[in-house]
């Protein structure tokens, strides 16, 4: 939930809060000039397919294990994600989320950032 105020501050940000289906279920819980904060809670085995961002992002887990595939170039790397665990994406570069066990991740995302 996001409270209006003049500085951007969200609360219950580490909520599980799925849905059913395949896909996890994204909130954006936070906007301020140039950044968004999203939170995407998965079920276990639910996929966010592959995808990319046009800028930079930062994926922190905050729950649960996650597997994450980023392609940057001709290579892929597979990563696991735990609680606790955060890593960097350049824009552009594609990636694909699995949840091991239900799991909540903070997607930040910095919008209008040149990729060049």
């Amino acid at each position: 939930m996001t409270t209006e105020t003049s500085t951007p501050i969200a609360t219950g940000t580490t909520a599980w809060q799925p849905k059913d289906g395949d896909q996890p279920n994204a909130q954006r819980i936070l906007q301020g000039p140039g950044i968004t904060l999203v939170r995407i809670s998965f079920r276990q085995g639910q996929v966010l397919d592959e995808h990319r961002a046009p800028g930079p992002i930062l994926i922190s887990c905050v729950s649960g294990i996650i597997d994450l595939d980023v392609t940057s170039g001709a290579t892929t790397q597979a990563h696991r994600l735990e609680p606790g665990t955060t890593i960097y994406i350049s824009g552009g570069d594609p990636h694909r989320l699995v949840a091991r066990e239900d799991a909540v991740v903070h997607v930040t995302l910095q919008r209008n950032v040149s990729t060049e």
